[in-house]
């Protein structure tokens, strides 16, 4: 596709017209992630799920996502070093508000409700490497660290505004209309995003620049493999992502069945740990770029955001407050990490290479992510509890302290 006619030069200075554009576009994809777990009593109300049926079966629609995620991560990023970031990333956020579209759309039909999943998964996979790349290009080692943090503070706000602005929708006209509307915003948010994207300040005039036409995908995978940084960055990041999701995906639901909470007529609680999840990535990529120690703070991450959920499972004091105040502290631990490894990788790879390194470490990590949901949906079937359900993941969060210990 030629977009020469369709585009706008930006110098460097404008650089954060570019990484806003990368905000919004990693804000409306979780709002796309996000619609299943706002919406799930709803859904399976409507296709009459008993509690156990909505622990396995909800547990599975929301965590499908990760598989083709993942899988999107890993074969598809090297598009973007072969073909730049414009035309990857239009193609996304439109099939990214596709997926919405067709999973409200196909709603009452379980198995076509998952293949909307699916491919939501396999057009959001690029996105996270893709924003990797332009933030090298666009910005200096210097500011990679914030501006990292801002593009990402994205998945948060996303996840916040979520319950906000999709509850009263669904109570109002049903939640398929919740679903439409994330669709019309992320087809909207496109246009710009055709027009304004590109690899680096001068990637028009040098479009041979950050793209390669020789390269080898299984060589590249192969040398970034036998690296035993990239291997603590994934395992690290892992463990990380894992308890994300597990967590995410069932706080409306948590809230909901443990606490009492009604989200229609309070969806701003819902939106309250989130903001946890904002200022933990704030603080860790600042404090990381001032003192230098990110691998401490990531271990710090790991070990306080799994006492946390043990300290919420175990807490003697009822009540929803207490539940969303050390929710908020769980997402305020468990994201202190994120921003961090993706600067890592942007400080030691190579441009030509860093939109294939980045869909690696970023597919394994949500192939493996789709752990986090369905094991506390399987322990929530097991046991009817969804505070051991989430106990699970705090044992994840231990094991990948562990596991990135080993490589340090």
């Amino acid at each position: 596709m030629k977009t020469d006619k369709i585009h706008i030069d930006l110098p460097s200075k404008y650089r954060w017209i570019i990484l806003f554009l990368l905000f919004f576009t990693i804000l409306v994809a979780f709002m796309g992630r996000l619609s299943t777990s706002v919406a799930l009593d709803e859904i399976g109300d409507g296709l009459v799920w008993s509690r156990a049926e909505q622990g396995f079966l909800g547990g599975v629609l929301m965590g499908i996502f990760l598989v083709p995620y993942g899988f999107s991560n890993i074969f598809f990023s090297p598009k973007i070093d072969k073909h730049g970031s414009k035309v990857i990333l239009f193609g996304s956020m439109i099939g990214c508000s596709l997926a919405v579209f067709l999973g409200a759309f196909f709603g009452h039909n379980y198995v076509m409700f998952l293949l909307s999943r699916m491919l939501l998964g396999l057009s959001q996979g690029v996105m996270y490497p893709l924003a990797t790349k332009v933030i090298a290009g666009w910005f200096g080692v210097k500011e990679r660290g914030r501006a990292n943090s801002i593009f990402m503070i994205g998945a948060p706000i996303g996840i916040a505004i979520s319950p906000i602005i999709m509850g009263p929708v669904i109570q109002a006209l049903g939640w398929q209309y919740s679903f439409y509307m994330v669709a019309i915003i992320g087809f909207v948010l496109s246009v710009p995003i055709f027009i304004f994207i590109t690899d680096s300040p001068d990637s028009k005039n040098n479009p041979g620049k950050t793209a390669r036409k020789d390269f080898d995908l299984l060589k590249a995978f192969k040398e970034l493999l036998s690296d035993s940084d990239f291997r603590q960055i994934t395992v690290g990041f892992t463990a990380v992502n894992t308890v994300f999701w597990g967590t995410t995906l069932w706080v409306p639901s948590y809230l909901e069945q443990t606490t009492g909470l009604n989200l229609g007529d309070n969806a701003y609680m819902a939106a309250i740990p989130y903001i946890g999840a904002l200022l933990g990535m704030l603080i860790g990529s600042w404090v990381s770029d001032l003192k230098g120690n990110a691998d401490g703070i990531i271990m710090f991450s790991l070990l306080s955001s799994g006492t946390m959920i043990i300290i919420l499972t175990f807490s003697p004091i009822p009540g929803s407050s207490m539940a969303i105040f050390l929710l908020f502290l769980v997402f305020l631990t468990g994201q202190l990490a994120p921003p961090l490894f993706f600067t890592k990788l942007q400080n030691n790879i190579r441009g030509d290479e860093l939109g294939s390194a980045t869909g690696l470490m970023n597919g394994i990590a949500n192939t493996v992510g789709v752990m986090g949901p369905v094991s506390v949906g399987v322990m929530i079937a097991l046991t009817g509890s969804y505070g051991l359900g989430l106990l699970v993941l705090s044992v994840i969060a231990f094991a990948g302290s562990v596991g990135f210990r080993h490589f340090l």
